[in-house]
Order: structure tokens, then sequence, then C-alpha cells
């Protein structure tokens, strides 16, 4: 049973490499934008076509209040902490990406837009993380598969015992029968 186990953990492994987590790229430069990203995958979110001369601050909504994810200021982006690697700002084209999608990602996020120290707008934007049933999927299929040749194998090793069984008590039947009626 054992071997039947790595044989399994082997094949959800090689899954992952086959179907990789896919990369979505969302837009959110109308006034709300939903997006649904698939769990451990890559999101772009399209904020803006061009963010030079503009001063950014984005933050995740939580029920316990707001948390800063990034801030641009001076053409210089800085990405706080629990997202520091896993998020890049482009500010070339206003585009936010987030990779490693976590299931705590999802939210409803705010960008606030500032130009020479004015406020121009805010941008909303709600992330919905979503599991990707692939990864669920080809594992547990796998697993059936690997089960179904494991009990086909022992059928087909059982039959043929007992064909060699019973031809080896034919043999003996036979040879029995020769010598009784020799004697």
């Amino acid at each position: 049973m054992e071997p039947v186990l790595i044989l399994l953990m082997m094949l959800a492994g090689v899954s992952h490499a086959f179907f990789p987590v896919g990369e979505t790229k969302c837009n959110a430069t109308q006034n709300t934008s939903l997006c649904a990203v698939t769990l451990g995958g890559s999101v772009n979110i399209q904020l803006m076509t061009n963010a030079i001369g503009y001063q950014l601050r984005c933050k995740k909504q939580l029920p316990t209040g707001a948390i800063n994810i990034f801030s641009l200021r001076k053409e210089k982006v800085t990405i706080q902490e629990p997202y520091e690697n896993r998020t890049e700002f482009f500010i070339n084209n206003g585009t936010l990406k987030i990779t490693k999608v976590e299931r705590n990602d999802s939210a409803q996020y705010t960008v606030d837009v500032h130009e020479n120290g004015f406020f121009v707008k805010t941008i909303y934007f709600k992330l919905d993380v979503q599991e990707n049933i692939l990864h669920i999927l080809i594992p547990v299929v796998s697993a059936v598969g690997v089960l179904l040749i494991v009990v086909v194998c022992c059928c087909v090793c059982r039959k043929v015992r007992r064909r060699k069984k019973s031809g080896k008590q034919l043999r003996k039947s036979t040879l029995n029968s020769a010598v009784s009626e020799l004697t």
C-alpha cells in the first residue's frame, strides 16, 4: 500500500507541472470592477493607463479597517510588508501585479489618486480568489486511476495463478491416468 501512496503523491505533484495556475488580467479603469483570480495564480489589475506624475495609495478594505498595500509618490513605489515579495506596480502602464494569490487576498480595494497634491479620484476593485478545480480534480482522478490499475493487476495475477494451478492439476491427473493405464 505504501508504494501506491507514494505514486499518488508523485502524480499530484506532476499534475501541478502540467497544469500550472494561470495569470488573470482585470481592468479596473471603470468605476468599480470585480476581478476573479485563481488561488496560487497571479493577477494583473489595470488601474490606469499611465501613473507617471500621480500619487497613489492602494488600500485593502477589511472589517477592522483598511491596510496599505502600496503607495506611489515621486515615481517611487513602496510596497507594504505582507505584499512585498509578491506585488509589483508598473508606473508606465498603471498595472498592479499580485503573484501567488492567497485566500485572504479576497477583499474590496481602493486606490486614491492625487495629482499635484489635489485629489483626482478613487478607483475601486474587488478581488475574488477562487479555488482551482483542476488542482483538486486531477489528483483525485489520478488516485482513482491508480487504484483501478492496481485492482486490474490483482485480478489478472489471480487469474494467472488459477490457470497455472489448474494446469498443474490437469497434468498431474493426466500423468496419474497414464501411469494407471500402464500398470
